[in-house]
């Protein structure tokens, strides 16, 4: 836990981003409308509430993967983002297809990027961990993992969740 508070600000996000190959089995459910956010510095308020977004799903590392997951025993992708962010009352849409259509987009470039952002691929999401790192429900085989995003495939989005209401 030290570890995971110790890395609340995770500001610099040096390098580009991109994304090991997946494999994917979707994410299910039907999506919940947020409301929008305003765009801007992260305050002192928001960085708590990543910091404790993400340190949920460090947690949830090494749990299995299942189709429709939302835990507390295994995730799917968008079940583990849905749920991180339940953790700071904020309600997001069930699938990663809604996410991305329902959430306002940020830049994907590292230096705008924050931790707890969502990064989306077509038909999966997880969340970004700071300095290239990303956390995920990936697929049946490799459950919820942390990794370094690789240089083969970057993530095609990216969005915020942060200010949505719960």
């Amino acid at each position: 836990m030290a570890v995971m508070r110790t890395s609340l600000l995770w500001a610099a996000m040096p390098g580009t981003l991109a994304l090991a190959s997946v494999l994917l089995l979707g994410c299910s459910s039907t999506g919940l409308r947020p409301t929008r956010s305003s765009e801007g510095p992260a305050d002192a308020l928001e960085l708590r509430d990543t910091g404790t977004v993400m340190e949920f799903a460090w947690a949830q590392v090494g749990k299995r993967y299942c189709w429709g997951g939302t835990g507390p025993s295994c995730f799917d992708c968008s079940g583990l983002v849905q749920r991180a962010w339940a953790t700071v009352g904020v309600r997001l849409p069930r699938t990663a297809d809604a996410i991305a259509s329902e959430l306002p987009e940020v830049p994907l470039e590292a230096a705008q990027l924050r931790a707890g952002d969502i990064l989306w691929w077509p038909g999966h999401v997880g969340l970004y961990a700071g300095d290239g790192w990303v956390v995920e429900a990936l697929d049946r085989r490799h459950g919820v993992i942390r990794r370094r995003i690789s240089a083969q495939r970057p993530p095609h989005r990216a969005f915020r969740a942060w200010g949505q209401s719960g």
